[in-house]
């Protein structure tokens, strides 16, 4: 059995309500790591234009059920964590206001100590496209079920705020707290897409986990003499609720694995970053995607 180094660690997972942030946090702690879990709930007709009641109903993946996810407490995490023994607690706060990213680190602390490890896994998410809105009349739905829109200046901000900006001062504020108790020991693990570079229909989505691997590379280089690694996991299409069983079967006909992501998938990669075996690799991005890109 391998050891990973992870028991006691305390760790910052973003995004923990749901999918891939739940299933990491929930690997953590099994790895003995005490996880401080931040999320926030999106309601489903604010955010994803759905009636409650109808994404509240949904049992099957597509456009409502992922709402449902969207819009859930981290309380499910938490309470499987607490099954297994293991340490955890939640925070409700959007990345979207600077002001609750120092506030976040203070309350980790205050529960667990100095934060060994940053997970950054939060993300806002919509469809938007350069094509105007006349020409998006004649086929106003990506994937089938979720709406696009042209790109607007909020369009814009709203993915960078969470997606990038937060990523950054996220960055900024464990590398202040870590050099300032003078640690030696150090891991960010940064959450992107494997269609990054260049995302049609879902443009700014994408150019935002870019730039977020831009800043990835320099953090690696800057953070490397401190004993700090910075890396970046980059997944194919993971069920994390979206994708109806039509899109599935497609997807699963072009992946060499002949089958989608689930979030444990990436779970197991970040495990592998944040270990004591990834400890002279940084400034890397890692595909998990089941071959889509390699």
């Amino acid at each position: 059995m391998i050891d990973t180094g992870l028991k006691d660690k305390v760790v910052i997972v973003t995004g923990a309500n749901h999918g891939i942030g739940a299933a990491t946090s929930i690997a953590l702690a099994r790895e003995g790591a005490k996880v401080f879990m931040n999320y926030l709930r999106l309601s489903p007709s604010e955010y994803g234009g759905v009636g409650e009641d109808e994404a509240m109903g949904a049992t099957i993946p597509g456009r409502a059920y992922y709402h449902k996810m969207q819009a859930k407490s981290a309380d499910e995490a938490v309470k499987a964590i607490h099954e297994l023994g293991g340490k955890c607690c939640a925070w409700e706060a959007d990345l979207a206001d600077p002001g609750n990213i120092p506030t976040m680190f203070d309350r980790a602390e205050r529960e667990y100590g100095k934060v060994d490890i940053l997970i950054n896994n939060a993300a806002h998410g919509k469809c938007d496209t350069f094509i105007p809105p006349d020409e998006i009349s004649k086929d106003p739905l990506f994937v089938d079920e979720f709406p696009i829109e042209t790109i607007t200046a909020n369009s814009h901000d709203e993915h960078f705020a969470v997606n990038c900006r937060a990523v950054a001062l996220m960055i900024k504020e464990y590398t202040r707290r870590y050099l300032s108790r003078k640690a030696i020991w150090g891991r960010i693990i940064n959450i992107s897409t494997d269609g990054a570079p260049a995302h049609p229909s879902a443009i700014s989505y994408g150019a935002s986990k870019f730039a977020t691997e831009s800043y990835t590379r320099a953090a690696a280089i800057e953070l490397g003499p401190y004993g700090i690694t910075v890396n970046v996991i980059s997944p194919g299409a993971v069920q994390t609720g979206w994708i109806n069983p039509g899109l599935e079967k497609s997807l699963v006909e072009s992946y060499p694995l002949r089958r989608i992501g689930n979030p444990e998938d990436i779970a197991q990669a970040v495990i592998f970053f944040a270990s004591e075996q990834a400890d002279w690799i940084t400034g890397q991005v890692l595909y998990v995607g089941g071959g889509n890109r390699m």
